[in-house]
């Protein structure tokens, strides 16, 4: 898994954790309740998030012509008793986009996904970031990686 992340490399621009909020206010028929969220909650957070981040990058665009970036999603703590967390690998950035942008685009899809804390990090990709991202997979256990939005 990690030699043929490190094989891609190249495609990847920015490095990107996400903290997630560990418990939600629902509120339902029933009345209000406390949620605490789990892994498989996460799947659907990381991707109303990498929505939120196409239409920040593209504009009507991620909708209409279904332009996207390029996404490698792995889900921390599910394993070790951490906070849960997403750590992404983000590609295909437009070249006539200033880089510097990529920042407060995050940021502005983050308000949009109400289980995402505020806290989170931006980086430019470097080498060491698969190995980091991966710490926790196995030969026999890629679950945490998000294939679906790969």
């Amino acid at each position: 898994m990690r030699n043929w992340l490190i094989g891609k490399k190249q495609e990847f621009q920015f490095a990107v954790t996400l903290t997630i909020k560990q418990t939600i206010t629902v509120k339902n028929d029933k009345g209000t309740y406390k949620h605490r969220l789990k892994r498989n909650d996460v799947d659907g957070i990381a991707e109303r998030f990498t929505q939120k981040l196409n239409e920040q990058v593209f504009g009507h665009s991620a909708k209409r012509h279904k332009r996207k970036l390029l996404y490698i999603p792995i889900v921390e703590g599910v394993h070790n008793g951490k906070n849960l967390h997403l750590h992404f690998a983000i590609g295909h950035y437009p070249k006539d986009r200033l880089p510097n942008h990529f920042p407060q685009l995050v940021q502005n899809a983050i308000t949009l996904v109400t289980e995402l804390d505020e806290q989170h990090k931006v980086d430019v990709m470097d080498s060491g970031w698969f190995e980091y991202i991966t710490k926790e997979l196995s030969a026999r256990n890629t679950d945490n990686v998000l294939w679906h939005l790969a």
